[in-house]
């Protein structure tokens, strides 16, 4: 607007005024804008009268506002007066979200002649901010409130006479109602108007139109009238630092501004700063919109902003956009930009996004065009192209020029270069000398090139040639000469590499090059790496010409074996298909959903072959932004078999980069039912490389996939580059239904969580005791069941709450694992500030010992990817690596006893930046130093999303891991997995995931094992499917369950009670604890109370774990605990193994040993011996009489003292 100052009117005042009006710079006019000789007042608001602000008045001044913010409108008002005795106050108490959210208008006039102009001037001020811009705007009533003209106003606190541009009103607009509104709802303040007048300006000849833009030019912007609505944009709250200068002049290309950033400390994303410009109009799909500007910066390394495409009117939703590489000259860049259908008549904002790089930038001459359609008509046939000049590069040292010839190399060696030597002289007076003195690590950090030669077309070969011979240094030979090509304009990347054994005689060396399509027009740079040897290397009369295209080799003479094209392998058992691609298109379907970007499919095609002598050859040049858009549409597969199976999808790829710079190219494997209404059953992203390897996609197809059509797609529309896919095979696996092995779960429980043991007690004296009353009660499972716990300090509960949680934790559970205080982010906060983790993470342990609870296990780092502004990822590579061995050797030797089991790594297949900034070592010696730390504890790994994704690849990807880390020399001593479900536990998919981590026999421990999304019933069935088929799977060791109370969770299905804790936030138990107590405490559980038997054995069959038992015999008790240990060689066949037996001591007293078998023994003695002695004396008696018997004759007499006799002895000897 133009605006005027019009100072006190005072004579002695006169002069200086004069003077400054003669200063100030006029207003200059078109030829046909003559000064208005005459002018009418048309409005007048001085708020003197209730005309002006009674609101039942028809030429009243009327107020208009939204709800967001609230204004206040007050006239008459003596503060807001001017000139007379009142004026108009508006008041913004709170802020609206646009200008217009409140304004006020005049009273509407209509324009009588075809074409008039409007002058309003009023005086105004403002109490508040320094500097407040609000809007007046001309608008047709008549015609839906278009605009006709207006612009912004800069208010002030000192009282200022506004004179705005005069309004041209056209035709259209005559006899129509126009409306004067001043919007000013966006900044909280007070505004002061008065004295408001609209003047009829007399106009001699009609204005001519606006001037057009230039053809088909949308945004132009080059700082020469200021900032022009570019804007810096920088993200609150996060660490970096940028300045901007948009009207700079170091920052002119060609006028006398331009725009300059500064970035002085680099933010973590590069859109954490960024110039955004105004937005432009998208008016038709099919056109293409390109984005020109010049740039440069000072920078090292060089910097690479980001050009963003994001559509206004969709939120800033990002559309497209590129990566460009700046150097310190001014160069001219175009960004292509291909909309679809749905963003017509959209705005677009573009935004340079410079957060990532520390340097200066410099920009100008931005211009928005729409001169090319996205897919322009067929050009005629062109003819051949004619031969290009025949030499494109020479360096001949005879007529040197400097530049021709640049020479580089690392620090480590030693190489000095001649451009003009007369010993490297071939057939002139000088050559190239290359001396290597000290040999470099690598060949390529040493090395000369020559400057560039840019080929002009795709249709012809070009030939290196040049002469070369080499001279060792001492008796060490020299080294080959290698010939490299780089494409300059792509970041240098290497084209061809070629070993040229060069010898200590003169020879020519020829080496070919043929130009992809993609590069068509790069400028190409040779270059000489020479410092793997050390010797001299003589070069002359090097040139690059061009010849005709390359041909094949020609085909082998008849009657070879090459001549005859191998048979097609037969397929394997189980294959159901081949797409081998050498005689057609094995019905692959190529197809685009937009036209946005631009693909070459060839089936069959020689160059993308792989075994046979074909195959599927795809180059994006453009892509489409998303993979979905450009598809291929593989062949159908339909499951016949009435059973759970395994879809093995595989075939050979690999990429060509169209660019360095390009991220790294995939392609994605989406797996539709045809019959469920086209949703994917699984999408599985697959990384491609730049040579050739086999890649797969396994899926589970359960019963209802069964006679329905399954159609792979890939998808191909993300990354541009040159694709070539060969030997596609379906392969079809019968695999066991999940819940079909769920049901023998008790079978497999019984065979590898069980065993037969015999309990033998002994007294002191290593008696046996074969009486009393014995019990056996299994008091801790070998099987872990844990908690995830937090500390005190890391939960931040009150008292109450937090003691509840370790009293719950206590009553179920026999494990638990500090998840995160461990964590080095946690652990500790600043460097060395290690003291308030330590005592929380102690306090827990503690507890832990308190419980009779097995050693915690804890989380130590997760590759800097949980807290991404932490200290450690601030460190130089060397530095973090001092830094972790330092925190291992304390911290593993601070908790050594405490802690059983470490999960070193977790997340190595995502959380990558360490590993990727660093190198894979340093995983690898975290684990080592670990060892050497504490020799006793469990070292694990732990991923997540391996349970619950439908493809294998992800299991498949971490078994492979670990393989590999196993393999240099990782000390893994199990396996951990994050169990995190959203919804049903899939039995089968976990079954199976499982299976493919148990071939590397290491126990599993399923970590983090949450349930969310379900009712409390629900969850419970959920809950107990997980435990059985953990408990019941030979692998796995333990189970952790994640969340314990959704009290400390702030989610809608924590609040709806659909949490994944066991507990609601009220306190109250869900039907899943019930199932937990049911199936540990009386299902899973041993306890057997009876008499001693007879034999003094006790035979039990029960879980693993550890034991108490009670032998009870009068006032005699014997108490105590055993262990019986799972041995995992055995555990598999556990029930059918000879029981173990377990001899226990008490210290009893001693006791009159008699076994119960001697009774029947020592009765058989004692008769035995009785029998013996009743016929020992009836021997002796009848041998007496028979000594004593008389002769034939005697008396009766003497026969009768003999008898007295005897019965005296027996008397005296008593039988």
């Amino acid at each position: 607007p133009r605006r005027r100052a019009m100072p006190p009117q005072c004579g002695r005042h006169r002069w200086p005024v004069l003077l400054t009006l003669l200063l100030v710079p006029q207003r200059a006019y078109a030829p046909w804008d003559m000064p208005a000789s005459e002018r009418r007042l048309v409005l007048d608001v001085t708020f003197e009268s209730s005309k002006d602000y009674d609101i039942t008045s028809a030429y009243a001044v009327r107020g208009w506002n939204t709800t967001e913010g609230h204004m206040v409108i007050r006239a008459p008002s003596t503060t807001a007066r001017h000139g007379g005795a009142y004026g108009m106050e508006v008041r913004v108490e709170r802020a609206f979200a646009q200008n217009f959210h409140a304004q006020f208008s005049l009273p509407h006039f209509m324009p009588r002649v075809p074409h008039s102009l409007y002058q309003l001037t009023f005086w105004a001020k403002t109490i508040g901010p320094p500097e407040v811009m609000p809007e007046v705007s001309f608008m047709d009533v008549d015609n839906g409130y278009d605009w006709v003209g207006g612009d912004k106003l800069l208010l002030s606190s000192e009282w200022q006479h506004i004179a705005m541009e005069a309004v041209p009103t056209l035709p259209k607009h005559k006899m129509h109602e126009i409306q004067i509104a001043f919007m000013l709802g966006k900044v909280p303040a007070t505004f002061y108007f008065d004295d408001i007048q609209l003047y009829e300006l007399d106009v001699y000849s009609p204005p001519p139109p606006s001037p057009p833009p230039p053809p088909n030019v949308l945004l132009w912007l080059d700082a020469e009238g200021g900032p022009n609505g570019a804007q810096l944009v920088v993200s609150e709250g996060e660490r970096g630092e940028v300045q901007a200068d948009l009207s700079s002049k170091q920052a002119a290309h060609e006028g006398t501004y331009g725009f300059e950033l500064t970035v002085t400390h680099a933010f973590a994303q590069d859109w954490f700063a960024m110039l955004s410009l105004p937005p432009f109009l998208v008016t038709d799909h099919l056109r293409m919109y390109s984005l020109t500007f010049w740039a440069k910066s000072s920078a090292n390394p060089k910097p690479r902003p980001h050009i963003a495409f994001q559509d206004e009117d969709n939120e800033y939703a990002y559309i497209s956009g590129d990566y460009i590489s700046l150097s310190a000259i001014w160069h001219q860049y175009t960004v292509n930009l291909v909309v679809p259908k749905e963003l017509r008549a959209h705005n677009v904002v573009v935004n340079i996004m410079v957060g990532s790089y520390e340097g200066t930038y410099f920009f100008d001459e931005f211009k928005v065009s729409n001169t090319e359609f996205v897919k322009p008509p067929p050009a005629p046939p062109s003819p051949p192209p004619n031969p290009p000049p025949g030499i494109l590069l020479s360096y001949n040292a005879e007529d040197y020029v400097r530049g021709l010839v640049n020479s580089q190399a690392w620090p480590e060696g030693v190489m000095s270069v001649l451009p003009q030597s007369e010993l490297a002289s071939h057939a002139g007076n000088y050559g190239l000398l290359i001396e290597v003195e000290r040999p470099f690590e690598h060949d390529w950090h040493a090395q000369v090139s020559f400057r560039p030669f840019t080929p002009p077309d795709i249709h012809h070969g070009y030939i290196l040639s040049f002469w070369a011979r080499a001279t060792p240094q001492g008796s060490l030979p020299s080294g080959p000469l290698k010939v490299v090509f780089h494409d300059a304009d792509d970041n240098f990347v290497s084209l061809k590499q070629v070993q040229v054994p060069l010898t200590a005689d003169w020879n020519m060396y020829q080496v070919d090059l043929a130009i992809a399509p993609h590069r068509q027009g790069h400028s190409i740079v040779v270059s000489f790496w020479v410092g793997e040897f050390a010797g001299s290397y003589l070069v002359d009369d090097v040139e690059v010409t061009v010849t005709s295209m390359f041909s094949p080799p020609p085909p082998a003479p008849p009657g070879t074996a090459a001549a005859a094209a191998p048979p097609p392998p037969s397929p394997t058992p189980g294959v159901l298909q081949l797409l081998l691609f050498e005689t057609s298109d094995e019905d692959v379907t190529p197809e685009t959903l937009a036209s946005n970007g631009s693909w070459t499919v060839s089936i069959p095609d020689a160059r993308a072959a792989h075994t046979g002598a074909k195959g599927l050859y795809v180059m994006v040049d453009q892509p489409w932004g998303v993979p979905s858009l450009a598809r291929l549409l593989l062949p159908r597969y339909v499951p016949r078999a009435d059973r759970e199976t395994l879809l093995h999808l595989s075939f050979y790829a690999k990429v060509e980069k169209l660019r360095a710079l390009d991220p790294p190219p995939t392609v994605t494997m989406a797996i539709i039912d045809l019959h469920q209404t086209g949703e994917p059953i699984a999408v599985e992203e697959v990384r491609i490389t730049d040579s050739w390897q086999l890649h797969y996609v396994v899926i589970d197809l359960k019963r209802e996939h069964v006679g329905h059509q399954i159609r792979p797609y890939l998808y191909m529309g993300l990354h541009a580059g040159i694709f070539s896919f060969d030997d596609f095979e379906y392969k079809e696996i019968a695999i066991e239904d999940g819940m079909g092995w769920l049901q023998r779960a008790p079978e497999r429980i019984q065979a590898h969580r069980m065993r037969r043991f015999e309990l033998c007690f002994v007294d002191r004296d290593d008696w046996p005791i074969d009486y009393g009353t014995i019990e056996v009660k299994l008091a801790r499972h070998d099987f872990e069941m844990g908690v995830a716990l937090r500390t005190r300090l890391e939960s931040r509960l009150a008292a109450g709450d937090y003691e509840w949680i370790l009293r719950t934790s206590a009553e179920h559970f026999w494990s638990g694992t500090l998840a995160s205080q461990l964590q080095w982010s946690v652990y500790e906060p600043a460097q060395n500030d290690i003291e308030a983790g330590f005592a929380a993470a102690g306090e827990i342990a503690r507890w832990s010992d308190e419980q009779g609870w097995r050693p915690l296990s804890a989380s130590l780092f997760d590759g800097g990817g949980g807290d991404r502004d932490h200290w450690t990822n601030q460190l130089a590579c060397h530095e973090l690596e001092a830094r972790l061995h330092a925190r291992i050797s304390r911290d593993l030797a601070a908790f050594k006893g405490r802690v059983g089991r470490y999960e070193v790594w977790k997340d190595t297949l995502r959380s990558r930046e360490w590993i990727d900034r660093c190198g894979e070592e340093l995983l690898i010696n975290a684990w080592k130093w670990a060892r050497e730390a504490d020799s006793n504890a469990t070292l694990c790994s732990s991923e997540g999303d391996v349970l619950t994704p439908p493809t294998l690849t992800r299991a498949e990807a971490y078994h492979n891991a670990l393989w590999g880390l196993a393999a240099k020399g990782v000390p893994l001593g199990a396996i951990g997995v994050q169990a995190h479900f959203t919804g049903e536990v899939d039995a089968s998919t976990v079954k199976h995931r499982l299976d493919v981590l148990h071939e590397l026999r290491k126990p599993i421990y399923i970590t983090e094992f949450t349930i969310s999304g379900l009712e409390p019933a629900q969850h419970a069935y959920e809950f107990e499917k997980l435990l059985r088929l953990a408990f019941s799977h030979e692998a796995v060791a333990g189970v952790t369950v994640g969340e314990l109370w959704d009290g400390t969770l702030t989610t809608a299905d924590a609040a709806a009670g659909r949490g994944p804790g066991l507990y609601l936030p009220n306190k109250a138990a869900k039907p899943a604890v019930q199932r937990l107590d049911a199936l540990w405490g009386e299902e899973w559980s041993t306890h057997v109370s009876r008499v001693m038997p007879n034999d003094g054995i006790v035979a039990v069959d029960g879980f693993y774990g550890v034991y108490t038992y009670e032998l009870r015999s009068g006032d005699q008790v014997c108490t105590g605990q055993f262990e019986l240990a799972r041995n995992l060689s055995e555990a598999k066949n556990g029930r059918y193994l000879p029981p173990t037996r377990i001899k226990l001591r008490c210290d009893w007293h001693l006791a009159w040993h008699y076994p119960i078998w001697g009774t029947p023994a020592i009765i058989s003695l004692i008769s035995v011996g009785c029998l013996f002695a009743c016929y020992r004396k009836r021997s002796d008696l009848i041998r007496k009489v028979d000594d004593g018997r008389p002769a034939k004759g005697f008396s009766r007499r003497g026969r009768g003292q003999r008898l007295r006799m005897a019965d005296t002895e027996m008397e005296d000897e008593p039988y």
